[in-house]
């Protein structure tokens, strides 16, 4: 495999004050899977889960079955599910580099979905800002921000460039409507 120059998106990232460990493939995963009893405590925990591994960019492979970049967020996510229910995690190292090629671009591609809807969101609120819907326009701004800080946070955890150039494009738009 071509050795990869990151230096401009690590330049990047410092100038925005961001620490990011770039790299062209994950190697190391977490593959988390649950079974959470039907009650009110496994059902809020079975949603903030969801709700979170979206945002960590999980790749669901069956129900209750998810695949993550292993980090200490991830095992986070683990343990808090452990609470309630049973867990089971399996951790692993990819050592057939073709493999770990191609579950990289499955999990980037999970993300880019997330980027598009912010970027769809950007188009609405700009149309908002230019029929003076400006109320409208503020409020979807709020929850775009917050969308952008959390999925800024999964693409930093994945360390991958081309995701984070493509964040810094959008990023620029959303500041250019505030």
């Amino acid at each position: 495999m071509t050795e990869v120059d990151f230096s401009s998106i690590e330049a990047l990232a410092r100038l925005s004050d961001t620490q990011i460990e770039a790299r062209e493939i994950c190697d190391k995963w977490i593959l988390l899977t649950y079974d959470l009893p039907n009650t009110e405590a496994g059902n809020k925990a079975r949603a903030g889960f969801l709700a979170n591994a979206k945002l960590h960019g999980a790749t669901m492979f069956t129900e209750s079955v998810y695949l993550l970049p292993w980090t200490k967020h991830a095992e986070v996510l683990a343990l808090r599910l452990a609470r309630v229910g049973d867990v089971c995690v399996w951790t692993a190292q990819t050592t057939d580099e073709n493999k770990a090629s191609e579950i990289t671009r499955s999990y980037d591609k999970g993300l880019e979905p997330h980027l598009m809807e912010i970027s769809q969101r950007l188009d609405k609120i700009s149309e908002h800002m230019n029929l003076k819907h400006y109320k409208r326009a503020h409020k979807m701004m709020e929850k775009t921000e917050n969308m952008l800080n959390n999925i800024e946070q999964a693409i930093i955890r994945r360390g991958s460039a081309q995701l984070y150039l493509l964040l810094t494009l959008i990023k620029r738009r959303f500041e250019a409507l505030g």
